[in-house]
């Protein structure tokens, strides 16, 4: 047997350490980017794919609502069941559309898909049937607040990549959300017009939680305060394997003022399902 020199199975040993530390380097995934214009690239193309996805999509909501008592006056109660729709309405771009078929268990119409055939069957009049179908709609809403943020997807247009620019964001601290952390974005609006039609042209704020690798939107907030009311409707968002997408399952609000009785609501989403044709602009 050969003697090798000691000092020469030293270096050997110390360049297969570095060798393989270079090998392993080599296969270690780059770093996330968890900066603010990064996560911001990832939520608008996250929530622009989104609207896409969910332009095809139904579900059924149910939605209580509360008017607490006041003053020793009575308060009230109401409980809505809709089919809930997003399509494309012209330069509105996504919008969310409610259609009531039942209150406080009472029918009020025909449990169809009606809102879903205008869409895929649009007559020269389906504009103004969709128009009437949603301001009848709006009119069951309980309380004193006349509005139409109380749909689960209202805020995801001040993050799309395209309306970004309209808006003040900063990055918030993390929080697990259906066992995900999340990194909170939180945005301030700044431009005119606003999405939100006040009187005094108040700006909306609110929260994004999302999961940094992808965008994914997990939960939501959106708060505006306006004359002496504040309005707050937060979401959270549930994986549906059937469709392979993250949707809302439940939206809360609260509209609230020093004189007037609070308005709440609670309203929770499900039998979401989808229809193939695609979804054409008649809203104009």
């Amino acid at each position: 047997m050969v003697e090798r020199p000691l000092g020469r199975i030293v270096s050997a040993v110390v360049a297969a350490v570095l060798a393989a530390g270079l090998a392993l380097s080599a296969q270690e995934p780059a770093k996330l980017d968890t900066s603010l214009p990064a996560l911001l690239v990832r939520l608008g193309a996250y929530i622009d794919t989104f609207e896409k996805d969910l332009a095809t999509v139904v579900s059924e909501e149910r939605y209580f609502q509360e008017v607490a008592p006041i003053h020793g006056m009575f308060g009230d109660k109401r409980e809505l069941r809709s089919d809930l729709l997003l399509a494309k309405a012209g330069d509105m771009g996504w919008v969310a559309f409610r259609d009531v078929y039942e209150v406080d268990g009472k029918e009020v119409r025909d449990r169809t898909d009606r809102l879903v055939d205008l869409f895929i069957k649009p007559t020269g009049d389906s504009a103004a049937q969709v128009k009437k179908i949603v301001e009848a709609s709006s009119r069951l809403n309980l309380g004193w607040v006349s509005r139409n943020i109380n749909v689960p997807t209202m805020v995801l247009q001040y993050a799309r990549t395209a309306e970004q620019h309209r808006s003040e964001f900063k990055r918030g601290g993390t929080l697990e959300v259906s066992g995900i952390e999340a990194r909170e974005v939180r945005f301030q609006e700044r431009k005119m017009p606003r999405f939100v039609e006040t009187r005094d042209n108040a700006a909306a704020s609110g929260k994004f939680w999302i999961e940094e690798s992808s965008g994914r939107v997990l939960r939501t907030e959106l708060r505006i305060n306006t004359g002496s009311t504040t309005a707050l409707v937060t979401v959270g968002y549930a994986e549906q394997p059937k469709l392979k997408l993250w949707l809302p399952f439940l939206m809360s609000e609260r509209y609230s003022t020093p004189r007037q009785p609070v308005i709440t609501g609670r309203a929770t989403y499900d039998n979401f399902r989808r229809f193939d044709v695609a979804v054409e602009t008649i809203i104009k």
